[in-house]
């Protein structure tokens, strides 16, 4: 027998330790793969911590939405930013960075503190709830609109260019309250509808270029064969039509009457004519039929007939608030918060320019231009009308709202007044009154703003001068008087000049019995409208950004825009720390 050598033992541990290499490696592998497993599992859990980051925070910015916000920092205060994950050990993060109405909401969504990050961005819109400005008619006279002059209602729109450019029919005339009426005589022409809570006149040779409404009825008087009514004429009572010419038709739920002369001219083709709910007296055989029946046949009476009503007052409805007891008229209410705006225990003290002398405004302060003396300081003041108005102080940075208080104010002989720099308030517990050769001149990209409890007079040759018509870049127009004034006549224009301005002044009646021309809107008690002043509507004023109403269950919305992921960066959280 030959003696062994051990090659095969040999053989065997070779082999052996090649085994336990592969096996080692194996183990080594299975490691690296079952932590790239789990760094991969706690990457998909931070992703999922940031979706439901964004997920639970615009839930929350919904609720916010209840506060009706009007802008992003609005929105987006007190809402809380920070969340714990469904997940263990995992929680969330917000930012959120604006850009006007947008902006992004970036998620940081964290699994084992930082060992698993990831970063989810989305992109939203505010879109704040609609809202319509209270500047929405030519002439607004609560209880009553009375225009026997020869000056005409229309329109135009100062943001597009000038009257003669841009003139339109739609200076409408409206009455809110009760039982308030138009009266319209003489030479008054009306280009826009007219809506009255009241009756509606037609007196003289007045035309109304648009359709009439009313909730008592409509009272056209003798008249030529030429138009009376431009349109259609909707009653929720009388229809009494004495001469001339509608060129629509007409609706009426109480009785009708048309006298010799009168004439439904219906251009529109509709079906009738006219319909009524009442009694009907219709004495022209030859004018008063359609197809050849006539007006009185049963085929125009219609019992169940309705006609949409005229908006009113309406102390019974849901939507009453005490606050605002006369809505309809005065829907800022304004003199039951004017206290807030003029302290009625105040110690303010008169202003009075005359004489060849030149008193400066700016925002900020108010100096004599001759000899630069410092007279005026303009005093910090909360202004609940101005919420959401950024007031032009001539610095970007300033938030802080100030006025000029007076106790009265009167600018007289050949005194001036000039306002420039940005939006200038004034509070004026007392009357206001311009007379003389007087001038108010107001420049380009600057506003006046006018708290009164007093009557407010310009007459004579007095004038106020906007260089530019319209609404400044913070949304005010560039001439505008609030009045909380209750006793009669509370505003006179009786100038020869031309008027640009922004009228309200619900508990006093507004006459407009001069010869020049009135630009811009006017709400009052009632409306008296005589001479040559005619009243030109400036519908730029529509999107007027002081005394904006949120229409009836007007909601802000939060729109979603997209979405995308952003790679975690260790240095942005090492700069944060």
């Amino acid at each position: 027998m030959k003696q062994q050598q051990g090659f095969t033992l040999v053989k065997v541990m070779l082999l052996g330790g090649m085994a336990s290499v592969v096996v080692f490696a194996s183990l080594k592998e299975g490691v690296v793969q079952e932590r790239l497993s789990g760094n991969f599992q706690k990457d998909i859990n931070a992703r999922l911590v940031a979706e439901q980051g964004i997920r639970e925070y615009r839930q929350r910015l919904e609720q916010s939405l209840i506060n009706n916000p009007t802008s992003v920092a609005q929105l987006v205060a007190g809402v809380s930013t920070t969340g714990d994950g469904a997940i263990n050990d995992s929680r969330f993060n917000i930012s959120v960075t604006t850009s006007g109405n947008e902006f992004s909401v970036e998620s940081l969504g964290q699994r084992y503190g930082e060992h698993a990050n990831h970063r989810l961005v989305a992109r939203f819109e505010l879109q704040p709830a609609p809202k319509a400005s209270i500047f929405q008619n030519a002439v607004t006279g609560c209880k009553g609109v009375n225009l026997s002059g020869s000056g005409a209602v229309d329109s135009y729109d100062s943001s597009k260019g000038t009257y003669e450019e841009t003139k339109s029919n739609d200076g409408d005339v409206h009455t809110v309250v009760g039982d308030a009426d138009v009266v319209l005589s003489g030479h008054s022409p009306i280009k826009g509808d007219v809506q009255a809570s009241g009756i509606v006149y037609l007196k003289g040779s007045s035309p109304i270029l648009g359709d009439v409404r009313s909730n008592t009825g409509v009272d056209i008087s003798p008249s030529s064969s030429g138009i009376r009514v431009e349109g259609n004429v909707y009653s929720r009572g009388f229809f009494k039509h004495r001469g001339g010419k509608i060129t629509g038709y007409v609706r009426a739920m109480g009785d009708a009457q048309m006298e010799w002369g009168a004439e439904i001219l219906n251009q529109q083709g509709d079906a009738f004519d006219i319909q009524y709910a009442g009694s009907g007296q219709f004495k022209d055989t030859g004018l008063q039929l359609q197809d050849g029946v006539h007006y009185s046949d049963p085929r125009f009476r219609v019992q169940d007939l309705v006609v949409e009503p005229v908006k009113v007052y309406d102390p019974d409805s849901p939507d009453y608030d005490p606050a605002k007891p006369n809505k309809e008229c005065d829907p800022l209410a304004l003199p039951f918060n004017m206290n807030s705006i003029i302290d009625p225990n105040n110690q303010y003290t008169d202003l009075q320019v005359g004489a060849r002398q030149i008193l400066h405004f700016k925002p900020k302060q108010a100096v004599y231009e001759r000899n630069g003396t410092h007279v005026y300081v303009a005093k910090e003041k909360a202004i609940y009308l101005f919420q959401g108005i950024d007031q032009n102080l001539g610095a970007a940075t300033e938030r802080t709202q100030l006025a000029f208080p007076f106790k009265s104010l009167k600018l007289g002989s050949d005194g001036q007044i000039k306002v420039s720099g940005g939006d200038v308030i004034w509070l004026v517990d007392g009357d206001m009154t311009l007379s003389g050769n007087t001038q108010i001149w107001i420049e380009k990209g600057s506003s006046l703003t006018v708290f009164t409890t007093g009557k407010v007079s310009i007459g004579a040759s007095a004038k106020v001068v906007a260089e530019q018509e319209g609404l400044t870049e913070s949304g005010l127009p560039v001439f505008s008087v609030y009045s909380s004034f209750d006793e009669p006549n509370g505003f006179v224009f009786s100038g020869a000049s031309s008027l640009y301005a922004a009228i309200y002044s619900p508990l006093t009646t507004i006459l407009l019995n001069g010869s020049g021309q009135f630009y811009g809107t006017v709400r009052g008690a009632s409306i008296t409208g005589t001479g040559g002043t005619g009243i030109h509507f400036d519908q730029a004023l529509k999107n007027a950004g002081i005394g904006v109403q949120p229409p009836s269950g007007g909601k802000p919305k939060l729109i979603f825009k997209g979405w995308h992921y952003k790679p975690y960066e260790v240095e942005d959280q090492e700069a944060s720390n």
